[in-house]
């Protein structure tokens, strides 16, 4: 029976489906894969996962979707699928590319990353034709869990957040200010870890402050990548945890911006597998 098999890989977690002809699925979860901050060992050793879970003789397509999936690491990825799936045609794209089939199948418009990190391009139906650079948490990723939680954590460090906001956030957290900087300069992704916070202003979101910090990140979403676009293109989707537990306030940014949201959706795999399946099986 002919499968294909789709990978949704975020810098937190990787979503992986198998699909057959006749409907049956499967699913997977793998860590996150991200080669800005991963080896090609521990990539394939993620990736060999899928491989030993699902009977890769069968699977005739991949189609992998993947952060910092540019094109310096298309041909890494290539590889490595092509021999843990010898018999399958290979397909590799990055996360961005996943968010504008998930969002807006083969129409025009703007699609967007709001996760552990963010992105954002105008996509014509068919390629990508512009993409402002993201430049991660440090320099960019605004609208990002990681970003939301630096402004969280820096503000609370430095005593800037209103002190209930300070004293429910070590109580939420059961850590203190070495612990956290640990995490931050020294952990093994900073990025990951920052973005946990995230789930503090999702608990609190009635506080001022919080719901303040969230509309400020997604002020600045706006203002430093989707207002670079054509201003003619006013449709836009959302893809990513971030956008789906704070929809409402995306919405209200969006809509202040002059923006029609398509749709927002937290995990992108159903909207993936539901795009290649019928380009695959059509009815």
């Amino acid at each position: 029976m002919y499968m294909f098999l789709v990978f949704d890989a975020g810098s937190t977690k990787t979503d992986v489906r198998l699909v057959a002809e006749n409907g049956e699925t499967h699913s997977l979860e793998l860590a996150g894969i991200n080669p800005f901050f991963m080896d090609k060992e521990a990539i394939c050793a993620e990736l060999r996962r899928a491989s030993e879970a699902f009977p890769s003789s069968a699977v005739g397509h991949v189609y992998y979707y993947g952060a910092g999936c540019v094109s310096d690491y298309e041909s890494l990825f290539e590889q490595l699928l092509s021999s843990l799936f010898p018999q399958a045609k290979v397909e590799v794209h990055s996360d961005l590319y996943a968010a504008c089939r998930a969002t807006l199948g083969d129409g025009a418009g703007i699609a967007c990353i709001l996760g552990t990190g963010s992105n954002s391009c105008y996509y014509d139906g068919a390629r990508v034709v512009r993409n402002v650079p993201p430049l991660g948490y440090v320099l960019g990723d605004e609208g990002s869990g990681a970003t939301m939680g630096r402004c969280l954590v820096g503000d609370v460090l430095k005593g800037c957040a209103p002190a209930e906001v300070c004293d429910l956030f070590w109580t939420w957290c059961g850590s203190d200010y070495k612990t956290v900087m640990g995490g931050v300069y020294k952990g093994e992704f900073p990025n990951r870890f920052l973005a946990t916070f995230s789930r503090f202003l999702a608990e609190n979101i009635t506080m001022p402050y919080c719901c303040g910090l969230v509309e400020k990140s997604f002020i600045a979403f706006f203002e430093r990548n989707v207002l670079q676009y054509p201003a003619s293109v006013k449709e836009i989707g959302f893809v990513g945890s971030i956008a789906a537990h704070f929809s409402d306030i995306l919405r209200e940014v969006a809509d202040r911006y002059g923006y029609k949201v398509r749709t927002i959706v937290g995990r992108p795999m159903d909207a993936l597998v539901a795009y290649h399946r019928e380009r695959l099986f059509p009815a």
